[in-house]
């Protein structure tokens, strides 16, 4: 019966493979392809450096850099026709100085000592001397980590002058009131100032030191992004209704999962799931870190989940295949408020950590598939224009594919259980097998055993044994004389007790009379024993 049910339901499963595999066929037309080339996502000015288009496929450096001559550029052409030539230098002079008072009073901490050495004015970063401000839980934790990274890492010298510097920095960019780009630019300037600082130190080239410049910078990054959150993240009301624009876009593309990208992700495969549920996992946990240091882990264990995907799949790796999934990976999460932890990350990471490596390159990408979704439209499907709107209000519901069938996701788990069933039963049989054999084999291991034993001890008996066997024979020996003499007196007195019976003339109960050549069962067979030895 159990075998019967099996057979219906593979035979289900089967049927709708097939259906689901002919739809596919049809609508393989209708894929997104993507053709992604590594150096499509390098900076357009030819740094080497990755880009992304929120910085029109620029790098970080040549975007501030972009930025910075464009801004020059406004404020000369906004000015010009205000105020004479004498009257704008004066008010860009007086700009300007006021701009480079607040940086340096940023900036402005006792000199880091050398290795060894204390700064008389040297203190604790509890003991300086500012405002004091209540901490967020995260904060006071970003604070014990920072402090705990320091003390385990370099010279208390210089562990308690970048504490101070830091702590300094954090109290002043809490007091500022600048608009999110401004308080980007101070922020990354304050990096570059810190990096230089620390990194011509000669603590960082002895044999001493256990970090390099660059994790302590992200340390730092870390500690002041953490405890900056509310005044960085999200900063102004456009960028949340933007946000919120962003995330209702991608919840009505919903149906774009149902194949109509172009993805080499195997989904009958149970790995190939759990892989793509623990990149969505990761994608939305990006929201719920406070530091750009830790959003970009997220990214990196988020992407590198998708590459299993695929390597699970047994498709390649490339940039072709890699942004079709993580663009799937993100309309499937649709993760809360995406693109303002992207320009978080992009505001307030240390540069180089989204110029080059591992991270810049994911977080390129996971820019591109934001830009995807705000622009997709229906020549991206390769469909018409009527058709994607309806799609996309809802009007009409995607056709059933292998990817947005829920019976068909269901015949996959289905299948799935049946063929572990399938396969802890053959193993349950296999393993009784293996228990029967075992037990003969030890049967008749004892066996062999036994009579081996017993032709070495024939054969070389021991003094022991000997000994032993004489005790015992001698003993059965006792033993069967005993049971012979108890067995004749028995017999003499029976003879006796009729004797008497018969002088004195009274009637009796004829006895049963003991044969002299009885001989016991026990006497018998000890004496039997006694001959075989």
């Amino acid at each position: 019966m159990k075998e019967l049910s099996l057979r219906r339901t593979k035979r289900v499963v089967n049927t709708q493979r097939v259906m689901s595999d002919k739809h596919g066929e049809e609508d393989e037309s209708k894929k997104a392809k993507m053709h992604l080339k590594a150096n499509d996502l390098l900076c357009v000015n030819g740094c080497g450096f990755y880009g992304t288009p929120q910085w029109e496929n620029r790098c970080s450096k040549c975007w501030r850099a972009h930025q910075n001559e464009l801004k020059k550029s406004q404020d000369f052409a906004k000015n010009k026709s205000l105020l004479s030539f004498d009257q704008f230098q004066e008010r860009r002079k007086s700009t300007t100085e006021s701009k480079s008072r607040g940086i340096k009073n940023l900036f402005k901490t006792s000199p880091i000592p050398e290795s060894g050495t204390s700064s008389p004015t040297s203190t604790s970063p509890s003991s300086t001397p500012t405002r004091r401000r209540d901490l967020s839980p995260d904060s006071l934790e970003a604070r014990k980590q920072f402090s705990d990274f320091l003390v385990a890492n370099l010279s208390t010298a210089m562990a308690q002058e970048i504490a101070r510097s830091v702590k300094n920095a954090v109290n002043k960019i809490s007091e500022m009131r600048l608009n999110s780009e401004d308080m980007s630019d101070l922020v990354i300037s304050y990096y570059q100032y810190l990096g230089d600082r620390i990194g011509v130190h000669s603590y960082f080239n002895s044999p001493d030191c256990k970090v390099k410049v660059e994790d302590v910078m992200d340390q730092v990054e870390k500690y002041i992004s953490t405890c900056c959150y509310s005044m960085f993240f999200c900063a102004s009301h456009d960028e949340e209704v933007a946000d919120m624009s962003l995330q209702d876009r991608i919840r009505s593309l919903h149906w774009v999962t149902a194949g109509f990208l172009e993805t080499k992700l195997v989904f009958k495969k149970q790995n190939v799931r759990d892989k793509i549920d623990e990149a969505i996992t990761e994608l939305i946990e990006i929201n719920a870190k406070k530091s750009a240091f830790e959003k970009l882990d997220c990214l990196t264990r988020s992407c590198k989940a998708i590459f299993e995907a695929l390597k699970e799949s047994e498709s390649s790796t490339s940039a072709d295949e890699f942004l079709p999934t993580l663009i799937y990976i993100l309309f499937r999460g649709n993760p809360p408020l995406i693109q303002s932890n992207v320009k978080f990350i992009s505001r307030f990471a240390v540069p180089a950590r989204l110029m080059s490596g591992e991270a810049a390159y994911f977080f390129t990408n996971l820019s591109c598939a934001l830009e995807f979704a705000r622009n997709m439209n229906h020549e991206s499907l390769q469909m018409e224009k009527a058709e994607f709107e309806a799609y996309t209000s809802g009007h009409m519901a995607p056709p059933l594919s292998v990817l947005n069938s829920a019976c068909n996701q269901a015949m996959y788990v289905l299948e799935g259980t049946i063929e572990t069933i399938v396969t802890v039963a053959k193993k349950a049989e296999d393993l009784v097998k293996n228990l029967t054999g075992v037990d003969k084999k030890s049967d008749d291991d004892l066996e062999k055993m036994l009579v081996l034993i017993k032709e070495t001890v024939d054969i070389f008996p021991t003094d022991e044994y000997i000994q032993m066997k004489e005790s015992i024979f001698a003993e059965e020996q006792e033993t069967a004389d005993l049971l012979v003499s108890l067995s004749r007196q028995s017999s003499e007195s029976g003879r006796g007790t009729l004797s008497t019976s018969a002088d004195n003339t009274q009637p009796s109960t004829p006895q049963p009379q003991l044969d002299p050549s009885f001989e016991s069962p026990l006497a018998a067979v000890l004496k039997e024993a006694a001959d075989s030895n």
